[in-house]
């Protein structure tokens, strides 16, 4: 994956600080400690995923990022994920 500043898009998250010191001492021992491999790891990771949903049902994807862009949801530091699927009254796949 090869892209430029133009090609690339700033997004912010929160995370468990335990979950991020897991993540950024995988992506060294992976990815090594060039500059930009934080990005290129999660990059990588994304388009993992939404390869693998291409043999699943998209509406459960349709229905979750749906629910993430109603107005009257807030999110109060708990797991968006099971918090949205559980408004919609998805199962968890896990």
């Amino acid at each position: 994956m090869s892209c430029n500043k133009k090609d690339t898009e700033v997004i912010k998250v929160e995370i468990p600080k335990s979950l991020a010191e897991k993540f950024r001492k995988y992506v060294a021992e992976k990815y090594g400690f060039r500059k930009g491999v934080l990005s290129k790891a999660i990059t990588d990771l994304i388009e993992k995923e939404l390869k693998s949903l291409r043999f699943q049902s998209s509406s459960t994807i349709d229905e979750i990022v749906g629910l993430g862009f109603q107005s009257d949801y807030k999110w109060e530091g708990e797991d968006l994920v099971e918090a949205l699927r559980r408004r919609a009254n998805v199962p968890n796949r896990r």
